[in-house]
């Protein structure tokens, strides 16, 4: 055998070992020279050997085809298209339009994704991946592009290891892209549409929590005024209602929380039959209206207190008793309140709203808890509404761990029950049955059985014996025989709306006649304007509003028998001057911005109450007016307005802060701006602190709470702290509360743990600001202005702290401009005075020579 000869093994293994395919074919020459039966063979087996491969691939081109794919043998040394010509007809080609090259197909590609083709490729030649995939848009003979998926792997190598032959798969994808593309479409559609839903709701419930604030506000300053008890009670009345409005607005606010599931429940401690009868009184009005009797009635064992959301608890029975009022044509509408379970920790609460309404037939029981639904059709054209009512209802009160339901007999009534799980409130102790009356006699007068019970056994947990009558004639017999035996009753409760001789006619008996009984006199919210007068002319000064709750009735008593406390509350006069300015208020110049009339007048109300002087300004532009021509104190600024919005006065301000002639020869202090917003959405408050706003009150504007903001920014700013120095600018005095800081932190050891840390690392603080401001480094700079005015914070170095606050505010890759390093020198050389002025200071109270 020619293999045998050591001289051509040699050759062969020379030859092999260098394994290029360029030497192949010398390897082929010398077997035709040595053995030329053998290289025949070897030439053979090659030739098979390339052949099977491209049928191999001609296989899988047609198998390819067949599924709507294209399949091609790329020989990249040659820049040939061996096999697979589907290609040109997935682009809409025929097959001899032109040449089946590399180059061909390479010019019908989108250059943006052959570069991505290339380097998909290039990372499989490197062995990064077994195989490589693309997508890529290809030109179609119509002139469009359509996108194909590349998948494919190189099966050989040149001499010199460069790929030289690829298997490539196409698929059309377009559809797949175009359903991407939609998709992406759609997508950013819903984001829009979220935004401007967003948008939406923040503009409406600025639109509607604006008129609250001036309803809410008003009847604030009216409530803080001398009133008789019917205008009292009518404003009141008007307020419950204003709020509860008002919760609703911000139950529109979570809307998009309510469809993902996520609608926040509070839990806090409430007086469970204050809100019970606050919710049924705010619908008294249209029960008296139609002649309904009220009725509201909580079990004595149910707690005084108990801890859940009031506020959800207030929208249900609103919602219920709602319906029964209007549903009910004669008759009476009841609220019970019991205990359905008693646990550890927490009470089972079962709420039922009977009336006397029209009924819901069997069949349709079920049914009106669907959205959109009631009893029938007629309901909705007679009684109006949306039917989506209970359906929240239902909602809530599962979110309650409670549940709704109902027992109803058509014509007879219905009764629609809940139940509600509530936390109880262990910092309350439950008060006994309140028996200091005990020995007293009562006659009661009313003509309605149910309020007769009720009231009769609240007078009976006074220790008052109650003698009920419904006759007026009966009533009138047993007064006179009780004081002709010389035991008369202590008190006589009238209702008023009985006819005479009872009544009215019965209370004029009293008028003139020295009578011993104590006259109470019963009204509705319906008959209480008409006849407070004619009480007052009878000189009858007790009254009661229906449905009548027990610390009201108790409170009547306790006035009437003369046994109250002077400090209760129930007998305390009205404090008209509790808000009234001090002798602490300088007069304070305030710049009230706000487009809204009325909320212009209440809140100038409440800041004339203080002893301010304001000058209004109707919108943004009329406030950067104001401000150009007089200095203030305060400034209190709406964010939406006409014109210019709160945010972009604001920033005007602050930027006319800095050049204002004034300063150069008056002492400067930034003014104070204190937003108002009803925009109440999530990022409100960040957005006024950003824009340069020293505080945030949201609206409707709380008294409290405004007086409270405006007490945190001018006490940073009065006659005694003087504001921050201007860069350049020389102050004697220091601004170090150490006070503050030790109230805030509640621990003088801590303070001081703190202050030595601050001390032990004072010059490296001023050292990183000095070097970043070198090297011209904001990034750094920024860095290092933060960490300094946190710490400076802590000890409410104030004029620091806002020196450090404007280096890293010039600084901060978000102020959108170039850093203006010169300013941020000065600022810098303003710090290190401050800090040197502070330093002694807090040196002292290290060793102890300062006390806090």
């Amino acid at each position: 055998m020619a293999l045998q000869n050591p001289q051509l093994v040699r050759k062969l293994a020379k030859v092999l070992g260098e394994a290029p395919e360029r030497r192949l074919e010398q390897l082929l020459t010398a077997l035709a020279r040595q053995a030329p039966e053998l290289a025949t063979t070897v030439t053979g087996l090659l030739a098979a050997s390339d052949s099977l491969v491209s049928k191999y691939a001609r296989l899988h081109g047609v198998q390819a085809e067949i599924s709507g794919d294209a399949f091609s043998d790329w020989h990249i040394e040659h820049g040939r298209i061996e096999s697979g010509r589907g290609w040109k007809t997935l682009l809409g080609y025929a097959e001899d339009e032109f040449a089946d090259s590399i180059a061909a197909w390479r010019k019908l590609a989108h250059p943006d994704d052959l570069k991505t083709f290339d380097a998909v490729v290039a990372e499989h030649t490197q062995g990064k991946s077994p195989t490589f995939q693309s997508t890529c848009r290809m030109r179609t003979k119509n002139g469009r592009w359509t996108w194909l998926l590349l998948r494919g792997r190189i099966i050989a190598h040149d001499g010199h290891g460069q790929p030289s032959r690829l298997l490539l798969l196409q698929r059309d994808i377009t559809d797949f892209k175009e359903a991407e593309e939609a998709a992406l479409v759609a997508k950013d559609a819903a984001e829009a549409a979220n935004r401007a839903r967003g948008t939406f709701l923040a503009n409406m419930s600025h639109e509607i929590r604006t008129p609250m604030n001036g309803i809410i506000g008003m009847t604030d300053l009216a409530l803080d005024t001398q009133l008789d008890a019917e205008q009292r009670h009518y404003l009141k009345t008007v307020k419950s209602s204003a709020e509860s409005l008002l919760a609703i607005v911000n139950d529109i606010l979570d809307f998009s929380k309510i469809e993902a599931g996520k609608l926040h429940f509070d839990q806090l401690p409430f007086a469970l039959s204050n809100l019970v009868f606050e919710a049924a009184r705010a619908q008294a009005v249209t029960a008296h209206k139609k002649g309904l009797e009220l009725i509201v009635s909580v079990a004595h064992d149910v707690p005084a207190r108990v801890i859940g959301d009031p506020a959800r608890l207030r929208q249900v029975l609103a919602n219920l008793v709602g319906n029964a009022i209007k549903f009910t044509e004669r008759g009476q509408v009841e609220v019970a309140v019991s205990v359905d379970e008693q646990l550890v920790g927490s009470v089972l609460l079962r709420f039922a709203i009977r009336d006397t309404g029209i009924g819901i037939p069997t069949a349709r029981q079920e049914a009106i808890f669907e959205a959109f639904s009631q009893a029938d059709d007629s309901t909705t054209r007679r009684f109006g509404g949306t039917g989506l009512g209970l359906t929240i209802c239902g909602h809530l009160i599962q979110m309650m761990n409670g549940r709704l339901w109902l027992a109803s007999v058509e014509g007879k009534g219905s009764c629609f029950c809940f139940t509600a799980r509530y936390g109880m409130d262990s910092s309350v102790v439950t008060a006994a049955p309140v028996a200091q009356l005990g020995g007293q006699r009562a006659l009661l007068l009313e003509h309605h059985p149910a309020v007769a019970a009720q009231l009769a056994g609240l007078l009976a947990e006074c220790g008052i014996e109650v003698s009920a009558i419904d006759d007026p004639a009966r009533a009138e017999r047993a007064i006179k025989k009780s004081r002709a035996v010389g035991f008369p009753y202590d008190y006589v409760l009238i209702d008023a709306l009985m006819p005479p001789p009872g009544g009215l006619a019965l209370v004029e008996s009293w008028h003139g006649s020295a009578c011993p009984e104590k006259l109470i006199v019963l009204l509705t919210t319906e008959q209480q304007r008409q006849d407070l007068e004619r009480l007052r002319a009878l000189n009858v000064g007790t009254h009661l509003i229906k449905p009548i709750a027990p610390d009201d009735l108790l409170a009547a008593l306790t006035l009437l028998s003369g046994s109250a406390d002077e400090a209760s509350p129930i007998l305390a006069p009205f404090d008209f001057e509790v808000n009234a300015a001090t002798p602490d208020h300088r007069r304070i110049a305030v710049l009230l911005v706000e487009d809204n009339p009325v909320n212009q007048e209440l809140a100038r109300r409440l800041l004339e109450k203080r002893g301010y002087q304001v000058t209004l300004a109707n919108n943004g532009a009329e406030a950067v007016d104001c401000f150009e021509r007089q200095a203030f104190d305060l400034i209190l600024m709406d964010m939406q307005m006409p014109v210019m919005g709160g945010i972009e006065a604001t920033e005007s301000i602050r930027a006319r802060e800095m050049r204002r002639s004034w300063v150069v020869s008056h002492e400067f202090r930034s003014v104070t701006i204190i937003a108002m917003t009803a925009n109440a959405m999530e990022g409100d408050r960040e957005r006024c602190l950003d824009a340069g706003m020293n505080d945030y009150v949201a609206k409707p504007i709380r008294p409290p709470e405004l007086y409270a903001a405006i007490d945190r920014c001018l006490m940073q700013g009065n006659s005694n702290e003087p504001a921050p120095p201007l860069p350049g600018e020389e102050v004697t005095t220091t601004s170090l509360d150490l006070a503050a800081a030790a109230r805030d932190l509640g621990d003088r050891e801590l303070l001081l743990t703190m202050a030595g840390m601050l001390l032990a690392e004072w010059q490296t603080h001023l050292t990183r600001i000095q070097s970043s401001l070198q090297a011209m480094d904001a990034s750094q700079l920024t860095m290092a202005a933060h960490t300094l005015k946190s710490l400076l914070a802590m000890f409410h170095a104030e004029k620091a702290r806002r020196l450090a606050l404007d280096i890293e505010r010039a600084t901060a890759p978000s102020s959108g401009s170039a850093v203006d390093w010169p300013r941020c020198a000065q600022l810098a050389g303003a710090l290190t005075r401050e800090m040197d002025r502070l330093k002694p200071q807090l040196d002292r109270f290290v060793r102890g020579d300062q006390t806090v």
